[in-house]
């Protein structure tokens, strides 16, 4: 038996709904059916991933916090009907800037956490575009729904982008940072569509506006300046993945490091001041 604590992809590379994955099953104690379904996926899906467990012959027990060898507990699933964002779809959505995310990596781009105060004006509209960049194909959805976990009927219609992966259809919900098995989802929780479109059903003047939204563009550079001063001294539970994949950048876009440091310089002369960047500033 291992702890799950004794995993370091645990402990510094997964996250849930924005949190690091072990603090969040800390600070949520009594987690609803699902919720804890989709964390036992999570962190499976990560140490399949990384290769840190065999995954025909090491199971989660997530009362116990620790990797067994009893199959009478949580197996790997490929395809659980319920997850956090997987890591090899993050890792993909890592090396893409576009112009609909401001020209940042689409995953520091999701990692934003929605507040409870402006969830209602969290626009859901753009990560979904943003998701569906790396899909050859994918549907927009606006639907009614019952939420999977609070049991509420949702009576304001609500964006969703459905994927294929590997020919299992998932919804993803950028909002809580999931994804849940389509057939699961409407089967169980109402699936009233009032809107419906897939990028293979685009017309010319759709797939053009598409196409400009998911182009190529890197601002990055210019967002690192804005964001390192705030975020390096952020210990916001929820904003742990926003420093997370902030400093992942600098192993993904060094190039944009470098030009990040050129532009500070420019500012501190033309400013007279020293801007402090603290302990994170690697440069």
């Amino acid at each position: 038996m291992k702890k799950l604590s004794d995993y370091e992809v645990l402990n510094k590379d997964v996250f849930y709904r924005c949190e690091h994955i072990l603090d969040y099953i800390k600070s949520h104690p009594d987690m609803p059916f699902l919720e804890k379904e989709a964390i036992k996926a999570t962190i499976m899906d990560a140490l399949t991933y990384k290769n840190e467990i065999d995954r025909y012959r090491e199971f989660l027990n997530i009362d116990n916090l620790e990797i067994t060898d009893n199959p009478d507990d949580y197996r790997y699933e490929e395809y659980p009907f319920i997850s956090g964002i997987p890591l090899w779809m993050k890792d993909e959505l890592r090396k893409h800037c576009i112009h609909i995310t401001g020209g940042i990596p689409i995953s520091m781009f999701l990692a934003k956490p929605p507040s409870k105060i402006d969830i209602h004006r969290y626009c859901v509209y753009d990560p979904n575009t943003a998701v569906s960049s790396i899909f050859e194909d994918a549907t927009f959805y606006n639907v009614i729904y019952t939420s999977p976990t609070r049991g509420v009927k949702i009576e304001s219609k609500r964006p969703f982008v459905e994927v294929n992966i590997n020919g299992v259809k998932y919804l993803v919900d950028v909002l809580t940072k999931r994804i849940i098995e389509s057939s699961y989802f409407k089967n169980n929780f109402g699936f009233d569509v009032s809107y419906e479109l897939s990028k293979s059903d685009f017309n010319k003047k759709q797939r053009k506006n598409y196409n400009d939204q998911v182009k190529e563009e890197n601002n990055l550079a210019i967002y690192i300046c804005m964001a390192e001063p705030i975020f390096i001294k952020n210990t916001i539970p929820n904003f742990a993945e926003m420093n997370y994949e902030l400093e992942k950048s600098k192993e993904v876009y060094p190039q944009e490091w470098e030009k990040s440091r050129l532009i500070y310089k420019d500012m501190e002369m033309k400013m007279g001041i020293k801007i402090n960047l603290g302990e994170k500033d690697n440069a």
